[in-house]
């Protein structure tokens, strides 16, 4: 069979229009890369083969009777295991939810489903979407973390199995995986995408966050997914843009390169890529100053500590009561943590986030993008740990959206990614910048191939 598998989400759309491809060729290639690589990588909960290739065997009839379809009509993708989606189980990597079945999908799914995409199946998820490892394996070396807790998400999407995966951001549980499996992410505005269904982990931090081989695939998917929900507080009554007309690049003007807060705590091997790649950006026209983040980087990281631990708390408390076994532990030491931290010092830290927020608005006033690494080292052994998040968590903090790219590899070929911070509800520039670098720069990603195949 053709290696269809290899195709982005927008390359295979683009063939289906031509009529060069269906929709069931298309998703019958993923599986049979799903069955060669699964068992090493480890990356789905679960996979719904029949009701994948049933919905995309309705699309190629709905498409050959000449009726109305969505913008992603018989693109496949993948879920993180703790976003609902109806008729298939959310177990968010929990033996206490073992066996549940949702009666609806979340409010980002339906509108994915509504543009005509199909739910392959249910990617691996760190438990409750923490700090604690999953099963899953970097494809890039099987030995080594995917990164957490979209681990499954990032893993499938570096190895083939799915041209693009959701995933959820509380600190750095988007980007990071991407990095580390060299693909490319999203983390939007703060309630850019309503979170209606998916499990929470922080009401003050969460975020859905995309994950794909190519900037154009998001920006699709952005485009369908984005705009205001009932069911979702911090989903705001914002414009929804054209994302899509990001595919046009966008050379950023000015710059500002965090180096003095993340270089020093970054690994060698990191530094050292960002340093190079900051240096093409120049040499490429892109007028980079240096500068620092105008709140303390150790204040960032204690109030986010604080703030998301006592949302944790209170979203389990009665469930962690219940079930304080079948927690793991970290995330039994986050709920923990939560239950015990004063009131006045929770309201501190939602107060540095107000102020941080602010000042990093004015930042956006005067530059089109900030530049930092997306992971502190490479990616740690896989049962040790899913790697620091710290990098992660200044943008994740305030709301402001972040992509990563993959800029070089370091020791074992393990990628490394640079992070883009941009304007609140200004993901059209963001994306427009990130697809020159993949233009003019060739930061693209490869799809991996994981060593014991099969």
């Amino acid at each position: 069979m053709a290696e269809h598998w290899r195709l982005t989400l927008s390359e295979g759309l683009a063939r289906i229009a031509d009529g060069a491809l269906t929709s069931a060729e298309w998703t019958r290639s993923l599986l049979e890369r799903i069955d060669g690589c699964e068992g090493c990588v480890k990356a789905w909960a679960q996979v719904d083969r029949g009701g994948a290739v049933a919905a995309a065997e309705e699309a190629d009839r709905a498409r050959a009777a000449g009726e109305a379809q969505g913008s992603l009509a018989g693109a496949a993708f993948g879920a993180k295991d703790i976003f609902d989606i109806k008729g298939l189980r959310r177990e968010a990597g929990s033996p206490i939810y073992t066996g549940y079945v949702p009666e609806d999908d979340a409010a980002c799914v339906a509108r994915l489903r509504e543009a005509g995409a199909i739910p392959l199946g249910k990617t691996v998820t760190t438990q409750f979407a923490n700090g604690d490892p999953s099963i899953t394996r970097n494809p890039w070396s099987l030995e080594r973390s995917p990164g957490g807790s979209s681990s499954g998400s990032a893993a499938a999407v570096a190895a083939g199995m799915v041209p693009a995966a959701l995933g959820s951001q509380t600190t750095g549980s988007t980007l990071r995986p991407a990095a580390f499996c060299g693909v490319e992410a999203l983390k939007p505005t703060y309630g850019r995408i309503p979170r209606t269904g998916v499990v929470k982990v922080s009401w003050t931090f969460d975020h859905v966050g995309l994950i794909a081989r190519s900037i154009e695939d998001i920006a699709r998917l952005l485009e369908v997914m984005s705009g205001p929900d009932p069911g979702d507080h911090g989903a705001p009554d914002a414009e929804v843009e054209a994302y899509t007309d990001a595919s046009a690049p966008w050379r950023p003007g000015r710059a500002l390169f965090l180096r003095e807060d993340f270089l020093p705590r970054s690994s060698g091997e990191v530094a050292d890529h960002i340093l190079r790649a900051v240096a093409r950006l120049e040499e490429n026209g892109v007028k980079v100053d240096e500068g620092r983040l105008p709140c303390d980087f150790d204040e960032i990281h204690a109030a986010h500590f604080v703030a998301r631990c006592v949302d944790s708390a209170t979203y389990h408390e009665d469930m962690f009561i219940e079930n304080a076994d079948d927690y793991a532990p970290a995330c039994r030491t986050t709920v923990t943590t939560g239950l015990m931290v004063p009131a006045v010092h929770y309201l501190k830290a939602l107060r540095l986030r107000a102020r941080f927020t602010e000042k990093m608005d004015d930042i956006f006033e005067r530059y089109d993008i900030v530049i930092m690494p997306t992971q502190v080292e490479a990616p740690p052994p896989r049962e040790e740990s899913t790697g620091n998040p710290m990098f992660n968590e200044q943008l994740t903090f305030s709301g402001h959206p972040a992509v990563t790219l993959p800029v070089g590899r370091g020791e074992e070929n393990i990628p490394i990614g640079i992070q883009f911070g941009g304007r609140r509800f200004g993901e059209r520039g963001l994306l427009s910048a990130a697809r020159w670098c993949e233009e003019e720069l060739g930061w693209r990603p490869e799809i991996a191939e994981p060593a014991g195949l099969g």
